[in-house]
């Protein structure tokens, strides 16, 4: 098929951007996911009515722990790579700088981006308290049950995963909720959605907001929503001010990466649950954010990116914008 400049994605309104890019991620894990489910029963010698049958509860049991795994990887596919690789072929002649897979303007972005991530992962705690008191304030008792009965599922199932014995499980476990997971989710929410997004806003501030609370609300984690989403507007700021999605990968696998080595050698619980009233943690938690926003003050001011650059060649009614990084 000859695909002509002018009929690039890119060159379509953001708002039907956005829904092509829905319909081919619909497309793409529901093709994905037969094929995978079927794969993993296979695998794991299973019938596919039995797989079908597992309840939330099942995947914390050790017996299901390689069918956990199974999903992990037919969610990559799936649902972050082959949709947001397939928008991009449409959308740009050049479909992996589209998605942001180029070096970053600045070469010191990257170090300051390890910076960046290792003090917000020092908020982590912090943050999960505040939100945790937030949760005990604004819902009943019921909802609050609920809400912690779908939290200790979830770390359940992800205890099941980090389940490492020897330097082999913790490499497979680096790559599963590591690498994957970082190039995967970035790609998708920021290298394809957030730049829908500030292109629908034709603001870059709202449209990272908007992005990264969509990114905390599909984890699923009441308990985790207010640092993930946190988590999601750093990242997409490092995007967004380097002009490289491996700045925000890396700094993604970086979050992921410390808990799990920190599991793997004892040093911390995956189920371990900060209490509200900790003087020392609230304390380095806003020395931390402290650190962060001046940081990413800093990444600011030294950006190259402006909207104009990035989208003046999808959308030439906005090549007026200002120069100076927003």
């Amino acid at each position: 098929m000859n695909i002509t400049m002018n009929s690039y994605l890119k060159q379509k309104p953001a708002w039907m951007q956005l829904l092509i890019f829905g319909g081919i991620t619909f497309i793409v894990v529901l093709i994905v996911s037969l094929l995978g489910f079927a794969i993993i029963a296979q695998i794991n010698h299973v019938s596919l009515q039995e797989l079908g049958t597992l309840k939330q509860d099942d995947y914390s049991q050790p017996q299901y722990a390689g069918i956990v795994k199974g999903l992990l990887v037919v969610q990559f596919f799936g649902f972050f790579l082959l949709p947001s690789l397939i928008f991009s072929f449409f959308a740009d002649p050049k479909p992996l700088k589209f998605a942001g897979f180029k070096k970053p303007d600045r070469a010191n972005f990257i170090f300051l981006a390890i910076i960046v991530i290792l003090f917000s992962y020092l908020m982590v705690g912090w943050m999960s308290a505040l939100n945790q008191q937030l949760v005990k304030i604004l819902f009943g008792k019921s909802a609050q049950a609920w809400i912690e009965k779908g939290e200790s599922e979830v770390n359940a199932m992800l205890q099941n995963i980090l389940d490492m014995h020897n330097a082999k499980d913790l490499l497979v476990s680096l790559f599963l909720v590591g690498v994957m997971a970082a190039i995967g989710e970035e790609l998708f929410f920021r290298g394809i959605l957030q730049r829908i997004f500030i292109q629908i806003f034709k603001n870059p501030w709202l449209g990272i907001l908007v992005t990264a609370a969509i990114f905390s609300a599909v984890h699923g984690q009441f308990l985790g929503f207010i640092p993930r989403w946190i988590l999601g507007i750093i990242l997409g700021a490092l995007y967004w001010y380097s002009g490289s999605l491996w700045t925000s990968i890396i700094a993604h696998f970086l979050f992921n990466a410390i808990p799990i080595v920190l599991v793997y050698f004892k040093r911390a619980d995956i189920t371990e649950q900060k209490g509200g009233h900790d003087t020392p943690l609230s304390v380095l938690g806003i020395i931390a954010l402290v650190i962060v926003i001046a940081l990413l003050n800093y990444l600011r001011k030294n950006s190259l990116t402006t909207y104009a650059k990035v989208y003046e060649a999808d959308d030439h009614v906005f090549t007026d914008f200002p120069d100076k990084p927003l």
